[in-house]
């Protein structure tokens, strides 16, 4: 019986983020409990545990490497000489950078400097430039501030930030498609 490779990493990709989650919930577990963190960090709103990561975590994994292997897969259908550019940014590069951004806001945040604003915030600059709706950079940022803020809150808000990136970028490429010169002879 063949195994698809993709589909063997994405299995093994998703039962390694299980575990890092899992280690994470154990941890938790045996220093004061697992807590649960409150929608925009406001009390009388609903709370939300970070048992939800043991789910949460593992489908971004697959979704992450089912991404990743869907953007690799016509260069790889295509001719040697894929009309096709290669990719600009590796999706490793971009899960490393998006898990130390997530790190650094998250030891500012828990540090109560007023520099989180600045860089939380500052991701919607960082959107207009980069595809931040790539899974890779939604799973760093999330495995990173999950420490902080648990695996919940942080997927929410990378997904709004992903879905601004995408239309940020969805709206300049037709607006340069509507006006861009047509090819000609001339």
């Amino acid at each position: 019986m063949h195994v698809d490779p993709a589909s063997h990493r994405r299995i093994s990709l998703m039962l390694l983020a299980l575990g890092f989650q899992a280690g994470v919930l154990a941890w938790d577990h045996l220093h004061g409990g697992v807590p649960s963190h409150h929608l925009l960090a406001n009390p009388d709103l609903p709370a939300v545990s970070n048992w939800w990561g043991l789910i949460l975590i593992p489908l971004l994994a697959w979704f992450t490497v089912a991404q990743v292997h869907r953007r690799r897969e016509p260069a790889r259908l295509s001719s040697p000489v894929s009309s096709r550019a290669p990719s600009r940014f590796p999706p490793l590069a971009g899960f490393l950078c998006a898990l130390a951004y997530g790190a650094l806001l998250a030891v500012l945040f828990a540090r109560g400097s007023a520099l989180t604003g600045y860089l939380f915030f500052g991701l919607l600059l960082v959107a207009l430039v980069v595809r931040l709706w790539h899974g890779e950079y939604l799973l760093g940022f999330v495995l990173s501030m999950s420490f902080v803020a648990g695996p919940v809150l942080p997927a929410m808000f990378g997904t709004v930030i992903a879905l601004f990136s995408w239309l940020v970028h969805a709206t300049a490429r037709a607006l340069w498609r509507k006006l861009r010169p047509q090819r000609g002879v001339f």
